[in-house]
């Protein structure tokens, strides 16, 4: 028998994007879904694209937040379904089967299953391979998008307010120094928006995932070389971003 999922999705005047979104969640094959809304007091009309599909979502509240981080755990509050996946405003599934290609997974004591995610460019999709979970010291190597945690799990992990760019990669981390079992499947999960706009912020969340793994566990001088290395990398393609045309950039960083 089928266990409900739940999906949390946090908007905040975006209606193409949500629209875009709410589609790829109601097309889902598997039907036993708990989906959750959480906008950000919207004014430009997506509220209205919110009650063409309120038939479809269990809990929905549209009220200012204090961010990104503050809406996700509100929705986290709600979650009824065994496991929660955050597929937010302009993002999707890769396609039609894709909570249920999951959930058949072997996940017997499996605390969070993951996979690749899809990068929409202008000049189309690239895939963008999720790394090892026993690499996540390094940095990011895996999307928020596609991943699926079990929901007591990430009740008890939260997201800290504390960051504004790297709570979602805070809570991974610490689900992993907790000892938390991973599961990796072998396809795209997400097809992400991959916008100029946020590749410019690619150096301060590189600085505060730095900061985020400090705070688990002491670095050894290469490793703390390689984040060195990592956040100048970032800090050239950001200023990249400010300077060359996006099809440019787009074509230069290939970074996860």
């Amino acid at each position: 028998m089928n266990s409900a999922i739940s999906i949390i999705t946090v908007v905040l005047n975006d209606r193409a994007g949500f629209e875009k979104t709410a589609r790829s969640i109601v097309g889902q094959d598997y039907l036993d879904l708990d989906w959750i809304v959480i906008d950000g007091g919207s004014t430009d009309g997506t509220t209205d694209a919110i009650k063409s599909v309120s038939d479809r979502i269990s809990y929905l509240v549209s009220e200012r937040d204090n961010g990104l981080y503050h809406a996700m755990n509100k929705g986290l509050e709600h979650a009824k379904g065994e496991w929660v996946n955050f597929m937010n405003s302009g993002d999707i599934f890769a396609d039609d089967t894709t909570v249920s290609r999951v959930m058949t997974a072997d996940l017997s004591g499996i605390d969070l299953v993951y996979g690749d995610t899809l990068a929409a460019y202008h000049h189309g999709p690239v895939l963008k391979k999720a790394g090892s979970a026993d690499e996540l010291d390094k940095g990011m190597v895996l999307c928020h998008q596609s991943v699926f945690v079990r929901t007591a799990v990430a009740k008890r992990a939260g997201f800290d307010l504390n960051y504004r760019i790297g709570a979602d990669y805070d809570q991974l981390l610490k689900l992993r120094m907790q000892g938390c079992f991973f599961r990796q499947v072998s396809f795209p999960i997400a097809i992400i928006n991959a916008q100029g706009t946020s590749n410019r912020k690619m150096a301060r969340s590189a600085r505060e995932h730095f900061t985020i793994v400090q705070k688990y566990r002491r670095l050894t001088i290469p490793e703390k070389l390689y984040h060195a290395g990592f956040i100048a990398w970032c800090s050239l393609v950001s200023l990249g971003y400010m300077l060359l045309p996006e099809k440019v950039m787009h074509s230069i960083a290939r970074v996860k």
